[in-house]
């Protein structure tokens, strides 16, 4: 399990246009979901790496829909979002407060206190992406990448 940015952009209604108007588009679309997943690589929380290493760049979709994310890592969307208070695992925690504080007691903190009374708390890094994707698409011309591809 992993999250997906799609904001709704994709092929459909360009499929009767010549080749190179739609390779236009295809890359203005890559080009605006470029700019989203530069953010989320910035913004990612990092412990051991494994959000980062799990991100696949823009592709374009069977469905004509352009995405990125994080692939394949369970706790992607929890990181993201924050959730409600829970009993996690305690092992875990335990190994990920040795790598941080070179002890396990923030671990055993987190583990029966934090997230059991208050959850985990959000760190967003796709929410920025989409916001700046949108951003990108605001402020460039779909027209320059057509006529590109027209020259």
């Amino acid at each position: 399990m992993g999250c997906v940015i799609n904001l709704g952009v994709d092929l459909e209604g360009v499929s009767n246009v010549g080749p190179k108007v739609r390779r236009g588009i295809e890359r203005y679309l890559i080009d605006g979901a470029a700019a989203g997943h530069a953010v989320a690589a910035n913004e990612v929380p990092e412990d051991r790496g494994t959000l980062r290493k799990n991100m696949f760049q823009p592709e374009v979709r069977d469905s004509g829909e352009v995405v990125y994310g994080v692939a394949d890592v369970p706790y992607a969307l929890p990181m993201e979002e924050g959730t409600q208070p829970f009993q996690p695992p305690i092992q875990p925690l335990l190994e990920w407060s040795e790598r941080v504080t070179g002890e396990t007691g923030l671990g055993f903190y987190v583990a029966l206190h934090k997230i059991p009374t208050e959850g985990i708390d959000a760190q967003p890094y796709l929410e920025p992406a989409s916001e700046a994707q949108r951003d990108w698409y605001q402020t460039h011309d779909p027209s320059d990448y057509i006529e590109k591809e027209l020259k």
